[in-house]
C-alpha cells in the first residue's frame, strides 16, 4: 500500500473521488489506500451514488476515512442518503467527514439558510458545507459579485464553501478572481484528476488555476479528484489509483512550494512552468 506524500506545514489534504468512477465503498477504499491519498470524497449526489457508497463489504486494506460526503438539497427525503450519512459519522465519530450540500444552480441567500439550518441539525457532529455545483460558475463580473456577497454571507453565518469543478462549468470563467472572492471560506475543491498537470489544457488548466489560487491561501483546503472516465467503459481501479497518484504528486508538490513561498515572502511562480507562472 502506497502511503500519503503529505508534506509537512501544508494544510492542505488530497482525498479519491467517488464521482464518475461507479465503484462499491469497499472497491474505493482500496483505491484509495493504493493512491496513498488522505481520505475518500463521496458522491452521494445521485441515487447510484449513495447506492455504491453504501456497498462497504468487507475490506483487508488500511481504513481510509472519509472526509466529505456530497449531497443533494433533498437527501432528507431519502432513506437511503440519511442511512450512509448516519453510518459515516458513526463510523468516524473521532473524525467525522465534511457534508456538502450541492446547491441547485439559482438559490437565494434566504434557501441556502434554511437549508444549510436544517443539514446541521441532521448530521451533528460533522461540519455542513454549502457547495458550488459546475452549472453555477459561469464567466462574468456578476457571477464574481454572486461569489463575494455568498462569502460575506458565509462569514455572517459561519459556514464554509465547496465547489465542484469536475463538471461541465463555463470555460471562461475566472478562476483565480473566483477564488479570491471566496476567500478562506473556500474549504473544498474537486477536480478531474487531469486538472493538477502542468499538461493541463481546456477547463483542466481553468481548474488548476483554480487550484493554485486555492493554494495560495495558506488556508486548509481538501481537494477531491474525480476519476477521467474512458466513455463508454468504466475506469478500472489500477487506473483511477494511478491517476489520483499522480494528481496527489503534484498537489502535495505544488502546496509545498506554495508553502514555502509564503514563509519567505516571495513569488516562486514568476518564469515557473506551472499553469500559474505562464
Amino acid at each position: 500500500m502506497t502511503m500519503p506524500r503529505k508534506y509537512s506545514g501544508t494544510p492542505v489534504a488530497v482525498t479519491f473521488s467517488t464521482r464518475g468512477a461507479f465503484m462499491p465503498a469497499w472497491m474505493v477504499e482500496h483505491v484509495a489506500a493504493s493512491a496513498g491519498v488522505d481520505g475518500v470524497d463521496v458522491d452521494a449526489t445521485s441515487a447510484i451514488g449513495a447506492w455504491l457508497a453504501a456497498r462497504a463489504g468487507t475490506s483487508e486494506v488500511a481504513h481510509v476515512p472519509v472526509r466529505a460526503i456530497w449531497l443533494p438539497p433533498e437527501w432528507r427525503r431519502s432513506p437511503r442518503s440519511v442511512r450512509l450519512v448516519e453510518s459515516i459519522v458513526s463510523h468516524q465519530p473521532d473524525d467525522p467527514p465534511h457534508v456538502v450540500l450541492l446547491l441547485p444552480t439559482a438559490s437565494s441567500m434566504r434557501e441556502i439558510v434554511k437549508t444549510l439550518d436544517a443539514i446541521r441539525r441532521a448530521v451533528e457532529p460533522a461540519e455542513a458545507i454549502v457547495g458550488l455545483p459546475s452549472s453555477a460558475l459561469k464567466g462574468g463580473r456578476p457571477h464574481l459579485v454572486q461569489l463575494g456577497g455568498m462569502r460575506r454571507f458565509a462569514e455572517e453565518w459561519d459556514f464554509q464553501l465547496a465547489i465542484d469543478l469536475s463538471g461541465r462549468f463555463d470555460p471562461t470563467w475566472e478562476a483565480e478572481a473566483a477564488v479570491a472572492r471566496l476567500g478562506n471560506r473556500l474549504r473544498v475543491i474537486r477536480v478531474m484528476a487531469s486538472a493538477p498537470s502542468r499538461a493541463a489544457v481546456g477547463r483542466d488548466r481553468v481548474a488548476c488555476r483554480a487550484l493554485h489560487a486555492a493554494l495560495d491561501r495558506d488556508a486548509n483546503l481538501d481537494v477531491a479528484v474525480s476519476s477521467v472516465r474512458p466513455v463508454p467503459f468504466p475506469v478500472t481501479p489500477r487506473a483511477a489509483a494511478q491517476a489520483a497518484e499522480r494528481a496527489a504528486t503534484y498537489v502535495f508538490e505544488r502546496a509545498a512550494v506554495h508553502a514555502r513561498a509564503l514563509r519567505e515572502g516571495i513569488d516562486r511562480y514568476e518564469g515557473s512552468t506551472s499553469p500559474r507562472g505562464n
